[in-house]
Order: C-alpha cells, then structure tokens, then sequence
C-alpha cells in the first residue's frame, strides 16, 4: 500500500453537505490512495486512523458506496464468503485533486527574461512635438 501521510480535503469534498466528517475523511484518503491505482484499504486500517470501530469504518465505506461516491469491488477466498481484497475506485464528480506534475518554475533564466522585457517596450515615434497640455482638464498645467 502506499505510504500514507496525511490528508488532505478538496474543497469540493470540504463544502459537500451530503457527507459527514468521517466520510470527508475516508473519501479524501480513497481519492489519495488511488492516484495510481485502485485503493485497497480495510476496515481495520481506517478504524485504526480514525479511532473507530471496523463495523463504523464498514458503514461508511457503505455509505459512501450507496451515495456514488465510490465503486467497491470485492474478491473473495476460495469457496468462502470471507472477503480476500477490496478494491476501492472513487468515482470523480468534479473533485479536483490538485495533483502538481512539475515542481519546476516555468523559466529560471532571469537573463533570459529581462532581456526579453528590454527590447519589448521600445517605440520608434517621436513625441517631442506633441503638446502634453493638451491632456489635461485644466490646460493651466503647464511643463517645464
């Protein structure tokens, strides 16, 4: 599993009035488990960060299913019913993640830039028969 760091809440999941707290929480930590893949989180890995029982972390997980939030897909052991992985796919309504690609600067050359900056401003009329005055309101502004 990847290593988990923190959480981090989407404005979008933040504002959200159809999910509680917990389900703020768990839905963030889903859509940061998935980057890359599908996350595969049980309910005692949740309990255990949330400080709650596996059966609450089971009806969230539940609840956030019923509200189309993510899609669950369950593989069980070999003639059992015992579950062997679950995989959960949060299903995107308009989260941003905020996923940054390039840390870099778009140009570091300040060299480059300033001698772009020089040449760009640069005029070729000549304004020093124009009557400035002219501008003005008050045409007793007069320059020296």
């Amino acid at each position: 599993m990847k290593e988990f760091r923190g959480v981090w809440i989407p404005y979008e999941i933040l504002i959200d009035t159809k999910l509680n707290d917990k389900e703020k929480i768990v839905y963030s930590m889903i859509l940061y488990l998935s980057k890359e893949k599908e996350c595969i989180m049980s309910n005692s890995y949740i309990s255990e960060l949330l400080s709650i029982t596996k059966i609450q972390s089971s009806r969230i997980i539940n609840s956030l299913k019923k509200k189309g939030y993510i899609k669950v897909e369950m593989t069980y052991k070999e003639n059992s019913k015992e579950i062997a992985l679950r995989k959960i796919t949060p299903i995107y309504k308009n989260v941003n993640t905020y996923k940054q690609v390039d840390t870099k600067p778009i140009n570091t050359n300040v060299k480059e830039i300033k001698s772009n900056n020089k040449n760009k401003y640069k005029s070729d009329r000549d304004y020093s028969d124009f009557d400035w005055t002219s501008l003005y309101a008050n045409n007793s502004f007069k320059l020296s």
